[in-house]
């Protein structure tokens, strides 16, 4: 057998990736990942937020500030959520788990954020791109 049909059987034998099913693999593995409430146990007044070293509970109502940004990681970005709430502040970031549920619940329950904050801070690539995303009325 010549090198060149080796080759060619070696391709088309099972050893090679099937890419739809590694589509698919990722497909599931991001909808997990989507649907995870992570470092969050939601109640119908707000939050727990499982932090590193405790557990902080956050009313809804005692939030007075979101503030989404972007940060400089050289070769990456990483998005972020400064929770502003008596007088504390937590980060969040799209590292943490329960990150898309929380921005889901948190466009839900301030409806005055806007649909589409996400793509404004992701462009231009590289930028800070702070932005308030919800402040309290009062």
């Amino acid at each position: 057998m010549t090198l060149i049909k080796k080759i060619l059987s070696f391709l088309r034998s099972s050893k090679t990736p099937d890419l739809s099913q590694t589509a698919e693999e990722k497909r599931n593995a991001f909808a997990i990942n989507y649907n995870d409430p992570g470092k969050f146990k939601y109640e119908d007044d707000g939050f727990v937020f499982d932090s590193t070293s405790s557990q902080q509970k956050i009313k809804w109502s005692d939030i007075e500030r979101l503030i989404a940004y972007k940060l400089d990681l050289l070769t990456t970005d990483r998005i972020c959520i400064d929770i502003v709430y008596n007088e504390y502040q937590i980060t969040v970031s799209e590292e943490t788990p329960g990150w898309y549920q929380f921005v889901e619940k948190t466009k839900i329950t301030f409806p005055s954020i806007p649909n589409n904050w996400e793509a404004e801070v992701m462009h231009p690539a590289f930028e800070t791109n702070l932005t308030v995303i919800y402040q309290r009325p009062d």
